[in-house]
């Protein structure tokens, strides 16, 4: 068995993938090209910072301004749960090396949103890189999304309902120090006390945060945080559905990837994740240059959705169309 990044030397085309999953793909983008669009700065990822700042800004206002009236805190809450979990974007991207130029911005910003979102940054970093490592391998891609057997089950998907016992096992396991067998496959034993020290350090400040809530009796945490964190769960789950299931399951990243033309709204706050098959076909092209790549590479995507609302449309067609032993099985 191979662990953390040592399958990394034995790339296929493109100098990516893995000798048992030899990613296609990264070839149709010429040398000079790559070159352009790999150039990393500041300026575009604390742009985009302050206007998911801005948006979480305008959530927390909405909520405050609510005033406890339930038919509108409902909503307010909701959307700015939705922002909170789209920080998963920068998160994504500070652990690619790749939302600013500067390596200690992109460490402590991705530490920040991790720690706000719930997820420890170094461990997410490596358990991505297996990610983008073996993209659609039915059993060494640690972020699979097995495509839904049954409507119930595509339900259960998009409500987290594998998702959150996960994460507490993340943080339990990671707290104690334990790995189970699959994370060892990504984690190199070299970073076990870093991983272990970061997610203890997360937990500490979740254990005052909770006490300091007891103590003075106060919602704040509740109302501000955990709440809208997990009310937006279901919109972050929906997306990354989208990204890979109902893909090809196979190491051709133009067609193992979905990219989905989502609006620009969307867009901004996803720091163009939904350019999705471009990320994947050259993941050291920062954020703000997607779009630039997805004009020269969009003639040999196979992969294309006009937005996420047809994604699950064409993903629940086929969930009714098939038998639940084919959905298990296809």
């Amino acid at each position: 068995m191979m662990q953390g990044n040592d399958a990394a030397s034995f790339a296929g085309i493109g100098g990516i993938g893995s000798r048992i999953w030899p990613l296609t793909g990264p070839e149709i983008i010429s040398r000079d090209k790559l070159k352009t669009l790999r150039v990393r700065q500041n300026a575009p990822g604390l742009i985009r910072l302050a206007v998911h700042m801005t948006a979480l800004l305008i959530g927390i206002a909405a909520i405050y301004l609510a005033n406890g009236n339930l038919w509108l805190m409902i909503p307010a809450i909701l959307f700015y749960g939705i922002v909170v979990v789209l920080l998963f974007a920068p998160l994504h991207e500070c652990s690619h090396g790749t939302a600013f130029q500067s390596r200690w911005l992109n460490h402590w910003v991705g530490f920040a949103v991790a720690a706000l979102t719930m997820r420890p940054f170094l461990y997410f970093k490596y358990r991505h890189a297996a990610h983008h490592t073996y993209t659609q391998h039915e059993d060494h891609d640690p972020d699979i999304v097995p495509f839904p057997t049954s409507f119930g089950d595509y339900l259960r998907q998009i409500a987290g309902f594998s998702f959150w016992p996960k994460l507490l096992g993340t943080l339990w396991r990671g707290c104690l120090g334990r790995f189970t067998e699959e994370e060892r496959e990504f984690l190199p034993e070299s970073v076990f006390g870093a991983v272990s020290r970061e997610i203890r350090i997360m937990c500490l400040l979740y254990a005052a945060i909770a006490v300091v809530s007891i103590w003075t009796g106060s919602t704040v945490a509740l109302v501000y945080w955990l709440l809208p964190r997990m009310m937006g769960e279901p919109v972050l789950r929906a997306i990354r559905m989208a990204e890979h299931t109902g893909a090809e399951e196979s190491p051709n990243l133009l067609a193992n990837t979905r990219t989905t033309l989502a609006n620009p709204v969307l867009r901004l706050l996803y720091w163009n994740m939904p350019y999705h098959a471009e990320h994947h076909l050259a993941s050291s092209v920062p954020f703000h240059a997607l779009g630039d790549l997805h004009e020269h590479v969009s003639p040999h995507l196979q992969c294309v959705s006009k937005s996420y609302i047809a994604v699950h449309r064409d993903i629940l067609r086929e969930v009714l169309r098939r038998k639940p032993n084919e959905a298990a099985t296809g």
